[in-house]
């Protein structure tokens, strides 16, 4: 018995070790397994960051661009028949755009993709270059570093199907023609001389962009006839195809057969035949928007109508439709427009919208087909058809705009004694009383103002007021509640401000002589122009060799001359479509770009000759 109890107290401890060694492999085995998973579950993050590329912290920041250190094919590698173009630089990049960034020359329809690489970046196109042809592909800012984002400079391939490198190029500058500063991001391009199409449907075959200056380079150009035409792109897409967009040409074909240095053109805008791009229906009103500035237009309803813009003084030849004007007194003061029950009033809200206003005895779904017959400010004319009416649904005569009017020169101003008001309303006016428009010394003592004294245009939406008067000091502008009434029947709230006089040594004067030499075979076919800061025309003189611009207010100003070569007293911009130029403009010395004249007080300045 006591041996067995032995043996069995002896074996005990040994149970117990065994125990004890199957505890520690149970903990180690649940210890790996859990290592496991937890390795497995952040292995993608690891991966992640260790795919990441960034700055080690400390150290001086990086400032070097990326530099190129191969390129397939080579520069200006010969007889490349590859269809892959790849780059690898000095450090890790990538690539922001590049489709929309990069520029082929010449344009062809192959298509490519781009591939990122930790070094550099590869284009994979899906058709062969064409044959024996200089091709040059240009990166512009498209490719940084991943650091600090400096931009590869000067990033461009060149290379050449063929046996030699075509290496002709012409420069130049663009200028905008209205104010003769430089062009940024203007495209100038070649097309082909044997080109039907016009280039609002087809991209050039090759182009550069203007930089900040106006000065354009195309390089590697094979020689051959070229037509040279430049346009905006503001879209993006080498094409001329956005109505508006400024649009420069050279005159006569271009004979590449040797490098040009002095392709020089001018930048005018190009005709943007105007349409109906929204309509704003109410239960009263109706907005045409357009999408391009009008200057004046007309209504034709059965017979002709005309409701020009920019005069109020036509009449109407049908009661039916129409927004010309005709005004008439009904007593010594108040003068009403000859609307009636059936009239369709409409005026040009702003360039680009045309508010028509519903006849009192019409319903708003009432429909009227009428033409309008549209005029830039270079007499471009446009005709659209438009079905008119309105929408019974939309009632807004409860929170319809007020009748509102703004005021030139601004209150506070310093003013001229021959005095000069322009009153523009937010819609026509159907009647005023001039006994409750109020200009003198003090409200008991007002100028008389008779139908000598006020112009209305844009149908009755745009009032000038003129008189010469021996006021000094101050003066006095009033207008009383119930002075305008529109069309809607609703009055102008009461308006009153003072103004000051100018005094006769507070004002400046710029003048100067046209040389002969200078217009050529013009003859007197020239306009003199002043123009403030902002080139909105201020004066004008036609023919006069020597001009002369007095009582100005202190400011800037600029002077140009412009050459009249069809002698109808007005400028003429260009036609790309018919191949011509616009008229010459020349800025008087130091008023190009962006110099002006600064006028002082009681200042001349009698030498600005051209």
């Amino acid at each position: 018995m006591s041996e067995s109890v032995k043996e069995r107290k002896s074996d005990y401890p040994l149970q117990v070790h065994k125990v004890s060694c199957l505890g520690v492999i149970h903990s180690v085995s649940t210890w790996f397994r859990y290592f496991f998973i937890a390795f497995f579950l952040t292995l993608p993050f690891l991966l992640q960051n260790c795919a990441q590329v960034a700055q080690p912290p400390g150290g001086k920041k990086d400032t070097l661009a990326p530099k190129l250190v191969s390129s397939m094919p080579a520069a200006r590698q010969l007889n490349y028949k590859g269809k892959t173009v790849e780059l690898e630089f000095d450090e890790y990049v990538n690539s922001e755009n590049l489709q929309q960034k990069i520029t082929i020359t010449p344009q062809d329809s192959n298509t490519f993709v781009v591939k990122s690489l930790p070094f550099g970046i590869r284009l994979n196109f899906n058709k062969q270059f064409l044959p024996n042809t200089t091709y040059t592909i240009d990166f512009a800012d498209g490719i940084k570093d991943v650091t600090e984002r400096n931009i590869a400079k000067n990033t461009k391939v060149v290379f050449s199907t063929g046996p030699t490198i075509d290496s002709l190029f012409l420069t130049g500058n663009v200028v905008d023609d209205e104010s003769r500063t430089p062009l940024l991001g203007f495209v100038v391009g070649l097309f082909a001389s044997t080109d039907t199409l016009p280039i609002n449907r087809k991209r050039p075959q090759y182009f550069a962009r203007t930089d900040s200056s106006g000065n354009f380079r195309i390089e590697n150009v094979k020689a051959g006839l070229y037509k040279v035409y430049g346009f905006d792109d503001k879209d993006l897409n080498l094409v001329n195809n956005t109505p508006g967009e400024r649009v420069a040409f050279r005159d006569s074909v271009l004979n590449l057969n040797r490098n040009y240095t002095d392709i020089n053109m001018v930048a005018f805008r190009g005709y943007g035949k105007p349409r109906i791009s929204r309509r704003e229906r109410t239960d009263e009103t109706l907005g045409l928007e357009l999408s391009s500035g009008i200057a004046s237009y007309k209504l034709r309803y059965g017979r002709p109508v005309s409701t020009s813009a920019a005069s109020s003084t036509a009449t109407s030849t049908t009661s039916v439709s129409t927004s010309a004007v005709s005004i008439s007194a009904t007593s010594p003061t108040i003068t009403e427009a000859s609307y009636t029950g059936d009239t369709l009033v409409s005026f040009l809200e702003n360039p680009k919208m045309i508010r028509l206003f519903r006849p009192a005895n019409r319903a708003a779904d009432d429909t009227l087909h009428l033409t309008i017959v549209a005029e830039d400010s270079v007499g471009n004319v446009t005709e659209m058809r438009e079905r008119i009416y309105f929408s019974p649904l939309k009632t807004k005569a409860k929170n319809r705009s007020p009748l509102t009017v703004q005021i030139n020169p601004p209150s506070g101003e310093p003013i001229d004694k021959n005095l000069e008001f322009t009153l523009v309303f937010n819609k026509p006016v159907f009647r005023f009383d001039t006994k409750l428009i109020i200009i003198g010394p003090d409200s008991t003592k007002p100028l008389p103002l008779t139908p000598a004294n006020l112009t209305w245009s844009n149908n009755n939406s745009r009032l000038v007021i003129k008189q010469a008067t021996n006021l000094k000091d101050t003066l006095l502008f009033r207008l009383q509640k119930g002075s305008f009434v529109s069309v809607q029947g609703d009055t102008l709230a009461k308006y009153s401000a003072r103004y000051r006089i100018a005094e006769e040594d507070s004002y400046g004067l710029i003048a100067g002589r046209v040389s002969p030499a200078t217009i050529g075979s013009a003859g007197k076919n020239f306009i003199v122009e002043l123009l403030d800061d902002k080139y909105k025309v201020i004066r004008a003189a036609y023919g006069t060799a020597a001009y002369s611009f007095g009582r100005l207010k202190p400011g800037l100003y600029r002077v140009r001359l412009i050459i009249d070569a069809n002698g109808n007293r007005k400028r003429d911009i260009g036609n790309v479509q018919k191949g011509i130029q616009p008229e010459r403009i020349i800025y008087a010395p130091g008023t190009e770009e962006n110099g002006s004249i600064r006028v002082k007080q009681n200042f001349e300045l009698t030498d600005t000759d051209f």
